[in-house]
């Protein structure tokens, strides 16, 4: 973690701490009978339990724990919801992430700040106790839980995305834009399971939490199992890539850094954050038909290919979706980014010779991600080229096997200038014996 968070988390932490006095001081607590004693205990419970089995997707961890915490809110008052939120935090914290100090503190801090605040502008926008059944009114109670709603959204994500940027060195809009629309979603289908949380609990007590909230528990998991057997589909893949690579010390690390170059363009295009990972996913499987067995001979082959040879490795795209085709949890744009990622912009590439748009554009990315990289490397038969002679080369062939506009942008963001410095602290050394000619295509 880079030194600039420390005291963005200091300043969070002591804003979390004022709050929490401040609104136990202005809100009083009413917990006056077993049933809401009962009530919040089940609330905390469902809280620790979403955050502990939340479903993990990139940095953000999206669980239904929000329900039952917003639903504090209206139950049991403002104060109450904080202090709550200062158990269940910390406990989800210890069972679920083994994390650094200063990410359990931000954790919490910034969730207290968001609830808290949250709270805050319910009561603020006139929210009503709804305990009892003659208290509850569904249309006094939709405009204050919706400033709840949106309150701990417009908190979380400011704070969430601000961390963030600091460390990876990215523009908080940018965090904000990629992240920002999936979690909102997340927040606006809670708030609406939010409403029947309240109505149950209020005509059914603690039965009504748990005949809402449970089955909503088992689909978080249901679907946190789906997306952990997603990512051991992806990282028996990238062994297979990796083992393909490992072939040929000159593309060691190839599809790694075509998955980077290619996600960082597509985040410089603002695509949404879905579609950026669908293009960094099919970078970094691009050359997965090449596992296989009929590739063996010919990757790394010191000798001359003949043209049979160069039929052989132009087959590798059809293969590599073919051979992704099989996993279900495998998108259809990642296929066909994978099949079409050897197309040119002219109509001359391969396997279908589509041309223009007609190429989808992560294939359109991958092509240029992958050209690039192959001509800031050492292969047996050329050396590495310079920036300027790749620079020259992406001009010349603008239009022809690139998309003019991506290796405009390429260029321009200076992505060229990183991939560079990159390849060449990997970059694998030249045999001693000399340099062979130009005869085999890169892979």
């Amino acid at each position: 973690m880079r030194r600039a968070i420390i005291p963005f988390v200091v300043v969070v932490t002591i804003a979390a701490i004022g709050l929490v006095v401040t609104v136990v001081l202005w809100f009083p607590i009413h917990l006056d009978d077993s049933d809401a004693w009962m009530g919040l205990a089940t609330l905390m419970a469902l809280t620790v339990l979403g955050d502990a089995i939340g479903v993990r997707a990139g940095r953000a961890v999206f669980s239904v724990s929000l329900i039952p915490m917003v639903t504090t809110v209206p139950l049991f008052g403002p104060s109450v919801a904080v202090l709550s939120g200062l158990v269940c935090r910390p406990l989800a914290q210890a069972i679920r992430l083994k994390s650094e100090p200063i990410k359990w503190v931000f954790n919490v801090a910034q969730f207290t700040l968001a609830i808290g605040l949250g709270a805050v502008v319910y009561k603020i926008l006139g929210g009503p106790d709804v305990r009892r059944p003659d208290q509850f009114d569904l249309l006094k109670l939709l405009y204050p839980l919706g400033g709840l709603i949106v309150t701990y959204f417009v908190v979380n994500m400011a704070l969430v995305g601000t961390v963030i940027a600091l460390d990876t060195r990215k523009r908080v809009v940018d965090v904000w834009r990629h992240v920002g629309p999936v979690a909102f979603a997340n927040d606006l289908a809670s708030s609406s399971f939010a409403l029947f949380v309240i109505f149950s609990f209020v005509h059914l007590q603690v039965a009504g939490l748990l005949v809402v909230l449970l089955p909503l528990f088992f689909l978080q998991h249901s679907h946190g199992l789906q997306n952990k057997l997603q990512r051991q589909n992806r990282e028996i893949l990238v062994f297979a890539i990796r083992t393909i690579e490992a072939k040929d010390p000159y593309t060691s690390g190839h599809s790694a850094r075509v998955a980077d170059l290619s996600r960082e363009l597509a985040e410089a295009l603002r695509l949404p954050s879905r579609k950026v990972e669908e293009v960094e996913t099919a970078a970094l499987l691009h050359d997965i038909g090449k596992v296989d067995f009929a590739y063996s001979e010919l990757i790394g082959s010191p000798t001359q290919l003949t043209e049979t040879d160069r039929e052989m490795i132009r087959s590798h795209p059809e293969r590599g979706a073919r051979l992704l085709e099989s996993l279900s949890s495998m998108s259809e744009n990642v296929l066909r980014a994978v099949r079409h990622h050897h197309e040119h912009y002219d109509g001359n590439g391969y396997p279908d010779r589509l041309a223009g748009t007609e190429i989808p554009l992560a294939a359109r990315i991958i092509m240029l991600a992958d050209t690039v990289d192959a001509m800031l490397s050492n292969r047996p038969y050329r050396p590495a080229m310079s920036v300027e002679e790749v620079a020259r080369e992406l001009r010349r062939f603008s239009g022809r096997q690139f998309d003019p506009t991506l290796g405009s942008k390429f260029v321009k963001l200076g992505m060229l200038e990183r991939a560079a410095r990159r390849a060449e602290m990997e970059r694998t050394p030249l045999p001693l014996a000399g340099i062979r000619p130009p005869e085999r295509v890169a892979p």
